[in-house]
């Protein structure tokens, strides 16, 4: 029965995706992505300008990164947000031009002392917590299969940082932005007080939307998109909006009406 829902879900997708109304295939990455932010998120609504510039509307489906990505690659979406273009994606993908530059730091609790690392190999006496479905560096995916590391799976970011506070593991992967706003929605003060950021970056990385080589409108597709992000860098509206990000603009919903509605 639940395989026949998603199959529905799926049918009506394809029914309402047309050349001018798109569908996009995300999950929940705050304050970058999410269904629970004020317009959908920094990256979402940045493809949602974008494409309006090139008289296309869109509509966002959140799905677990995994199945999100899946979706997509079998053309049940005119668009993936967002991803690395790592090469293996382009043999299934047309990536975009770059939305933003991001980096991925090692989280850890001040009462541990900081981690010396170089290499994957020098992280091996430590528990990681990860994110299904998340991208990281081929390197670490490949001592996860190997069993070099001990890391954990879970689901999202929240339980990866509760796991960290209550010393279930010993440190996380995660941007600043998104642990900055992970900490101010969801922990104290002083849990945020407790996290320190590895001064050494775990990746650096571009954000890219997909586009689903198996779609025959996909190539035209990413160049409309690239076109209206062409147009948000040179008019500078890129740069309002990232700094509405770092404003904390792109805050759930309900919270960003409460902040426009208490007196000053």
């Amino acid at each position: 029965m639940f395989k026949l829902y998603v199959l529905l879900i799926f049918l009506s997708f394809q029914i309402k995706s047309s050349e001018n109304h798109l569908l996009v295939a995300t999950g929940n990455y705050p304050p970058f992505t999410g269904s629970q932010l004020a317009d959908d998120g920094f990256v979402n609504h940045i493809i949602r300008l974008a494409m309006s510039s090139q008289g296309k509307q869109i509509d966002f489906v959140y799905l677990p990164w995994k199945r999100s990505f899946q979706s997509a690659k079998l053309g049940q979406f005119d668009m993936a947000s967002y991803w690395v273009c790592e090469p293996q994606y382009q043999q299934d993908f047309y990536c975009s031009d770059p939305v933003y530059q991001g980096t991925l730091k090692l989280f850890f609790r001040k009462d541990t002392p900081l981690p010396k690392w170089q290499t994957i190999r020098d992280l091996q006496p430590y528990r990681i917590g990860a994110i299904l479905g998340y991208e990281y560096i081929p390197e670490f995916h490949q001592a996860i299969n190997q069993d070099d590391l001990d890391v954990i799976m879970v689901s999202n970011d929240q339980l990866s940082l509760n796991m960290l506070l209550n010393e279930r593991v010993d440190m996380i992967l995660l941007s600043e932005i998104a642990m900055h706003a992970l900490l101010e929605q969801h922990f104290s003060q002083q849990q945020a007080r407790e996290i320190k950021a590895h001064p050494k970056p775990f990746l650096e990385y571009q954000a890219h939307i997909l586009f689903p080589k198996v779609r025959a409108n996909s190539a035209a597709t990413k160049e409309s998109f690239n076109r209206g992000l062409k147009k948000l860098k040179s008019s500078g509206e890129l740069q309002k909006q990232w700094q509405r990000m770092l404003d904390g603009e792109f805050s759930v919903k309900d919270q960003v009406q409460v902040e426009k509605v208490r007196p000053r």
